[in-house]
């Protein structure tokens, strides 16, 4: 069963069932779970989920009652149709906070009842590698102290480098229980007809200097909460007032909300908006979006640095804050346990116990062979959209730095491109990074070192318009080589990639080369990123449309990331047959920018299309590659939501409308039949455009 989340930032909660959150499940903060099991029972009630909503990306309202499925069976005639007892479970997540919840128990019954509500509760600090399944000797020794309204859980560990860390979790109830232990609390109340009670409780984060004193914060924070006694009836629904709540968050960026001229493209929109606000946190170099739930909710370089590439037109501030934040974390040093080098943009950061202990190499890890490359490419398109090279005159000792590591790493002598070998982490360091990924027309797995086809794209683009970025600013940085020699690789990767990796007989490019000199020859959607660098020559850009668009790769709802006619396809695949919507989407900013207007138009139309379909009108990481003659299927163990996934939208309305920026906003150059002219005019007047005057 897939894992449903909440999301706030880099706090998040995850369940298996409404009613459970199993062994995966619980609240996180920074890779730690902070609570391991949370339930509500009502003694003597056998309640069934009925439904909920998704309120925000991090609140949800989840109702049970005491009407459950066995209402239509007709072995017993008193089989009651009619429920009595109604509960809903407020939830809500805030990322500097925690958990709030407010659990209202309504009774639908002529008479008073009598209820015994218990909220049970633990937490085990397990980081977050830990629950994903990779074993540790580690023996957590959690201290737990109970006051008359309030539980604190308390775990303390050493750092590598001898620092204490503690962690912490604060239970805060509303109401007084009737008996509270250190993994449970009992509450008891008398709900008059149509009446109802209302238990609020919190469970905040970090940041209790010890149990006492978290137990008077506690005490405190709950004084002003009523007491358990029956509450009045409730006829028009009113609240007595005791809801839980966690302050709103700051949203850390601005994004418009897009009026489309559809209405259930406005609502994969909105979901799409919502969803890019939750998974972005504020950091000291501006807004920075968070890969994603329920494992990745981290900065990701490549993951990152695309979200911003997508959404650039929108949420300018976004890239902004990515570029700053990743030039300021770039490596230093050769460090080759965690794969950092001058220069080089890291892969992924962690910051829980393993990682503070040292047990993973992610502080951070450096195993991505592209995000350095998309780090320029997206700090030249800021500086296009902004109308200004300030970006790069303050960032412009990281450029530097960006540009000698690219260069660097595509010096093999006669051979330009970009390689990258396993390196005991992951066994691959480009976007498609499962083992069996990369794989030939008939099934069989590449071995690294490879370098795959959209990574040569990125190195090209980077070098080519970062030294022409850096050629042009007054800053006074070490160049490290002259301009002219990174244009000249630009050059020499994209004759190289288009001698080599072209394949006449499928009139297409393959999708990678190995280190024997073999070009892995299967049809993938990584080539139509190599059209939004702008790498592949215009006398063969309409064969490679035709190919990727036009024929078997499209599914209707989608590209393929393989080719259905090569044998290592499955519709069910991870990276050889489902369709990742960022991966789509990059494909049809490469149309535009070809011409290929009306193509991108149906590939924009087709993904929308299957996001109105999944629930919340949101799309997930990926679904499976089946055609459009059925509903699309989501992928199993897709990640939902996902920031790149959630910057999708954003990026399929830039390649309809080819947008460019102006001094007023985006700027339309084209005319597409699936949005209302006045989008972009709403956009224009929505988007935030301040960074262009800085």
């Amino acid at each position: 069963m897939p894992l449903e989340t909440l999301v706030d930032g880099y706090s998040f909660f995850v369940r298996t069932t409404p009613d459970e959150l199993g062994p995966e499940g619980g609240l996180y903060h920074r890779d730690t779970r902070f609570l391991s099991e949370l339930a509500v029972d009502v003694a003597g009630t056998e309640l069934a989920h009925i439904g909920e909503t998704l309120d925000a990306a991090n609140e949800r309202t989840v109702t049970l009652a005491t009407a459950g499925p066995a209402v239509n069976e007709i072995r017993d005639r008193n089989v009651p149709k009619h429920s009595e007892v109604v509960v809903q479970r407020r939830q809500s997540v805030h990322e500097a906070e925690g958990y709030a919840e407010t659990v209202v128990l309504e009774n639908h019954a002529a008479a008073s009842r009598s209820v015994t509500l218990t909220v049970r509760f633990d937490a085990d600090f397990a980081d977050l590698f830990e629950v994903r399944g990779l074993g540790t000797d580690i023996d957590r020794d959690v201290r737990r102290t109970a006051n008359d309204r309030s539980v604190v859980l308390r775990y303390d560990y050493e750092t590598a480098d001898g620092e204490s860390v503690t962690r912490a979790t604060r239970l805060r109830f509303g109401r007084r229980p009737e008996s509270l232990s250190e993994t449970a609390a009992v509450f008891s109340a008398r709900v008059p007809p149509q009446g109802r009670f209302e238990l609020p409780f919190v469970a905040a984060v970090d940041g209790a200097a010890s149990a006492s004193e978290a137990a008077s914060e506690s005490e405190a924070t709950a004084s002003a909460a009523p007491e358990p006694d029956a509450t009045p009836p409730a006829a028009t629904g009113s609240s007595d007032g005791a809801a839980a709540t966690l302050p709103a968050r700051t949203e850390p960026v601005s994004v418009p909300r897009v009026e489309t001229g559809t209405a259930r493209y406005d609502a994969v929109f909105e979901r799409a908006r919502s969803d890019l606000v939750a998974l972005t946190t504020e950091t000291e170099h501006g807004p920075v979006p968070l890969a994603g739930t329920p494992w990745f909710v981290t900065p990701f370089g490549r993951d990152a640095l695309l979200t911003a590439h997508q959404t650039l037109a929108v949420a300018p501030s976004l890239a902004a804050g990515t570029l700053r934040y990743f030039a300021a974390t770039r490596g230093r040093e050769d460090v080759p346990s965690r794969g950092e080098e001058p220069g080089k943009v890291f892969h992924e950061v962690r910051h829980g116990e393993l990682a503070d202990r040292r047990r993973i190499p992610h502080r951070p890890y450096f195993g991505t062979v592209d995000a350095t490359p998309l780090w320029v490419t997206l700090l030249d398109e800021t500086c296009r959209w902004r109308g200004s090279e300030a970006l790069a005159e303050e960032l412009a000792d990281a450029l530097a730095d960006a540009l000698a590591w690219t260069y660097r790493t595509s010096d093999a002598g006669d051979d330009p491109f970009l390689y990258y070998e396993t390196d005991g982490v992951l066994d691959h360091h480009a976007w498609k990074d499962t083992a069996d990924s990369i794989r030939f027309a008939d099934g069989t797995v590449a071995d690294s070192p490879l370098a795959v086809a959209e990574v040569q794209g990125y190195a090209a683009r980077a070098l080519d318009r970062g030294a022409a970025l850096l050629d042009g600013l007054d800053a006074d940085v070490e160049t490290h080589v002259p301009a002219d020699a990174y244009r000249d690789r630009a050059r020499a990767i994209e004759r190289a990639f288009d001698e080599e990796f072209w394949l006449p007989d499928r009139t297409y490019y393959g999708l990678a080369k190995d280190g024997d000199g073999r070009i892995v020859d299967a049809v993938t959607s990584n080539v139509g990123h190599c059209l939004w660098t702008e790498t592949i020559p215009a006398d063969r850009a309409d064969a490679v449309v035709e190919t990727l668009v036009d024929g078997p790769s499209s599914t209707g709802w989608g590209l393929r990331t393989m080719s259905p006619n090569d044998a290592g396809y499955s519709p069910v695949s991870y990276h050889a047959g489902g369709v990742w919507p960022h991966d789509t989407s990059l494909v049809a900013l490469g149309l535009s920018r070809y011409g290929h207007g009306d193509a991108a138009e149906r590939l924009a139309e087709g993904v929308l299309d299957a996001a109105t379909r999944f629930e919340h009108e949101r799309l997930p990481e990926l679904y499976c590659g089946f055609d459009d003659d059925r509903d699309p299927v989501e992928y199993p163990a897709a990640c939902t939501p996902q920031a790149w996934a959630a910057g999708a939208p954003f990026a399929f309305l830039q390649a309809a409308f080819d947008l460019a920026p102006d001094d007023d906003g985006p700027t339309a150059r084209r005319a597409p039949d699936l949005f209302a002219p006045e989008t972009v005019e709403t956009l224009r007047d929505r988007t935030d455009r301040s960074p262009r005057s800085e």
